[in-house]
This record gives C-alpha cells, sequence and structure tokens, in this order.
C-alpha cells in the first residue's frame, strides 16, 4: 500500500508520531525558558536514567536538518529507520503495522501512536 502523507501535516509530527510542538525540548528551545529546561532536565534524567543537562533541552524538532535537534532524537532508531526509507514519520510506510521498531516503540510511548494512525488514515 502506497501512503501520501501531505508536508504540513508532518511538519511537527516526530517520525515516531510523538508532537514535536508539545515537547518540552521544542518548547525550551522556543522560548529560552531556562526554569523549564531545569525542570525538563531533571524529571528526563530521573525518569531515563541518563544524565540530561538542561542546556541540552532544546530542539527544532525531529523533522529539523539543524543542530538543535535534543540528543535523543539525533539518535533514535525509529528516526533514522523513518528518515533512511525517505519516508517524513513511520505512517508512509507500507511495514508500519508488522514493525518491530515502531511498536516497540509505542509500548515505551502509547501517546505517539494517535498522530501516526491519523496521518495513515488521510
Amino acid at each position: 500500500m502506497t501512503h501520501q502523507t501531505k508536508e504540513r501535516d508532518m511538519e511537527m509530527i516526530a517520525a515516531c508520531g510523538l508532537v514535536c510542538t508539545t515537547c518540552p525540548a521544542y518548547v525550551a528551545g522556543r522560548t529560552t525558558d531556562r526554569p523549564l529546561q531545569e525542570k525538563t532536565a531533571a524529571e528526563w534524567s530521573a525518569g531515563y536514567g541518563i544524565e540530561v543537562k538542561p542546556e541540552d533541552v532544546v530542539c527544532d524538532g525531529c523533522q529539523s536538518t539543524g543542530p538543535r535537534l535534543f540528543s535523543h532524537c539525533a539518535v533514535c532508531d525509529v528516526r533514522a529507520c523513518a528518515h533512511g526509507k525517505g519516508y517524513a514519520t513511520c505512517a508512509e510506510c507500507g511495514e508500519y503495522n508488522e514493525c518491530k521498531t515502531i511498536n516497540g516503540f509505542f509500548g515505551f510511548c502509547p501517546e505517539a501512536k494517535p498522530a501516526l494512525d491519523s496521518l495513515r488514515a488521510k
């Protein structure tokens, strides 16, 4: 099945389906909100067991090719797979329903699935 996704529909949707415009790294990067950067860094460090510095909580979104990309997004397997296949999001991929990579991610971040399902339905 071929799936065409309009560029404007995925403008602020990450390859995995997370909504970039609601991500604290994206919001903090747009507003230079230092308290938000500090709060998010502390929460993500504790929640994910990794060191996140406040200055790292800045991002222009998954679709960005610029230097301001949150460190995890830069090495994300889902993003690398989708972009490597020439897709902006996994919604465009014919293997979407069977894909172990994206379905594994949904187990970790179930809130990402509705955005991709919505894009697939268009």
